[in-house]
């Protein structure tokens, strides 16, 4: 008989739309109103999408978590900048290091794409988690509810 102890595997990859059945109830738990089919149909468009980009976390082979990122870019910036459109862990696996590694990728993507900073807005139901889990990400408050990361 082993004494060893496994860590579960969590490995960050691009979210696609037969990610479908995982992501339905992430999204319900961020209260955001979809069905299956509606939401497949949204994945589905964003992956031919060169401006979106979307990350899910898998922890022992089961989506836990998610990310969906949009790149802007107008006439008057010189480098493009990406919103954080959503970002959800699991009720039960948040705390884990989950956030974490799904931020360190987005970042990776939008440095990757030349973006020169990352920004989101929070909802008001669970803000005062959430700014403390951004503001541990180096984030820092711009406005009501807002926040922004320079990206180096």
């Amino acid at each position: 008989m082993s004494s060893q102890v496994y860590a579960p595997a969590l490995i960050i990859r691009k979210g696609c739309s037969d990610d479908v059945h995982h992501l339905l109830p992430l999204m319900r738990q961020l209260r955001y109103p979809t069905t299956h089919s509606v939401l497949k149909e949204r994945l589905r468009m964003l992956e031919d999408n060169q401006l979106h980009h979307s990350l899910v976390a898998e922890v022992d082979g089961v989506v836990r978590g998610t990310i969906f990122l949009k790149q802007y870019q107008t006439h008057d910036m010189n480098q493009p900048i990406t919103q954080i459109i959503a970002m959800i862990v699991d009720e039960d696996h948040r705390s884990s290091g989950i956030g974490k590694r799904l931020m360190s990728e987005a970042e990776s993507w939008c440095k990757d794409r030349g973006s020169s900073q990352l920004f989101l807005s929070v909802t008001n139901e669970n803000s005062l988690i959430a700014k403390s889990f951004y503001e541990s990400m180096g984030f820092t408050c711009t406005g009501h509810r807002r926040f922004s990361k320079t990206l180096s």
